[in-house]
This record gives C-alpha cells, sequence and structure tokens, in this order.
C-alpha cells in the first residue's frame, strides 16, 4: 500500500492486548476494526469531511462541474482498504498521490498549484468509540 496510514494508539491498545492474550489471534477483531475504517473513510468522502467532521474545502474541480470534491473519477475513495498481518492493522488508502490530498503541499509542474490539507484518514472521538464498541463486543 502506498499513501496514508494510521497508526492506533492509546486507549484501544489495552483492550486489544487483552484479546490477544484471551485468543491468542488478534486478527478477526483488527479486521473487524478495518472494515469499520473502510465503510467510515468511503462515508465521509460521499459527505466530504474529515474524520472530526469538518467540512473539507471545496476543490475547484468541484465547484465548475458540481460534483464532490476528491472523488473526480473515484480511484482515491475508491482505493480505500486495510490489511491484517498478525497483530498489526494497516488502514490507508492505496493511491501514491493520497498524501498530498491528506496533508495539503504543493504540486503540479514547478509547485505551481497548492491544495488545501483534505484530512481523509483519522480516528476522531467518533471512530475511537466505534472501535472501542468493537472491542468490546470480542470482550463479552
Amino acid at each position: 500500500m502506498a499513501g496514508v496510514f494510521i497508526h492506533i494508539t492509546g486507549n484501544a491498545l489495552p483492550r486489544l492486548t487483552q484479546i490477544a492474550n484471551t485468543s491468542g489471534k488478534p486478527a478477526d477483531v483488527l479486521d473487524d476494526i478495518g472494515a469499520f475504517l473502510d465503510m467510515d473513510v468511503t462515508t465521509r468522502f460521499l459527505r466530504e469531511v474529515t474524520p472530526e467532521g469538518r467540512k473539507w474545502e471545496q476543490s475547484q474541480a468541484a465547484k465548475d462541474r458540481g460534483g464532490l470534491t476528491l472523488t473526480d473519477d473515484r480511484n482515491l475513495a475508491g482505493s480505500v482498504t486495510h490489511n491484517v498481518n498478525g497483530n498489526t492493522l494497516e488502514h490507508g488508502l492505496g493511491e501514491k498521490y493520497a498524501a498530498i490530498h491528506h496533508f495539503g503541499g504543493e504540486t503540479g509542474r514547478n509547485k505551481s498549484v497548492t491544495l488545501p490539507a483534505r484530512p481523509i484518514l483519522g480516528i476522531a472521538a467518533v471512530q475511537e468509540n466505534e472501535i472501542n464498541d468493537i472491542i468490546t463486543d470480542w470482550l463479552i
């Protein structure tokens, strides 16, 4: 996978460790978390919002054509994916240009275009609560 990735730490980590110790195989719960994050990002592409729910700045292409920002040909939105390998969950976007859209910056010939940051990936309170619910369901 190329692009932007997130790394989970914090409140969920001790609970994931508990699952690993209890079941010996955290892959199933990690896959459920990855599937949730995939769905969350895909939904937010359609709503054009950050993980915290703030609206993205509308792109010029969306203004000109009346479409959605970052979904012109759906390649970026369609590249949302996750991979579980043992006790590791990778969640990200498969397109190489994902980072410039996520973080913003200068691009194009001679860095002539400045793109605003439009955070795509991330875990805010809403996602953290859902991840905690997924983990709790596995522990019960």
